[in-house]
């Protein structure tokens, strides 16, 4: 299951890379044409022309996974390698991990990359393949399939 959470990480990274540039393009050609190319003086226009903006980006990157994490309780690369975000206390249910974990969680993903990835280096050492973000936010990244079947339904 390592391989899968790395493959949806890097595919999830280069998403958010997408949509993250994608978005601030169309941020700076909207500002663009609705303000005058006169005012050299629109602190709203001087950022637009800046070539960079790195911390909307950072800010970009942080709004996928935590979006996606608080609503969906998986990005769109954990769906399509088969994975999701439960609690670690409810293994058996499937439940949305909520906006607070979410946040969280992404706050200590954050941690984990800018550490260079240091903090995905637990997932490697233990039996449960709990990376620094998972054991602190209280979040388990599991199979899809691996959830039981609900029993059937009695007849009436």
């Amino acid at each position: 299951m390592i391989g899968r959470r790395i493959l949806a990480f890097w595919l999830d990274f280069f998403l958010a890379i997408f949509l993250t540039s994608v978005g601030i393009f169309l941020l700076r050609r909207e500002i663009l044409s609705n303000t005058d190319p006169r005012d050299i003086f629109n602190p709203v226009r001087q950022w637009a022309l800046d070539p960079d903006h790195p911390f909307v980006f950072l800010f970009g990157l942080f709004l996928y996974f935590f979006i996606n994490m608080a609503f969906f309780s998986e990005t769109p690369g954990h769906a399509l390698f088969g994975l999701t975000l439960i609690r670690l206390e409810e293994d058996r249910e499937r439940k949305k991990i909520g906006w607070k974990r979410a946040f969280g969680r992404t706050i200590m993903l954050s941690g984990s990359i800018l550490t260079l990835g240091a903090g995905f280096l637990p997932a490697f050492a233990n039996d449960r393949r709990l990376a620094m973000h998972d054991c602190l936010s209280g979040t388990r990244v599991v199979r899809e399939r691996a959830f039981p079947a609900p029993p059937p339904a009695e007849p009436a």
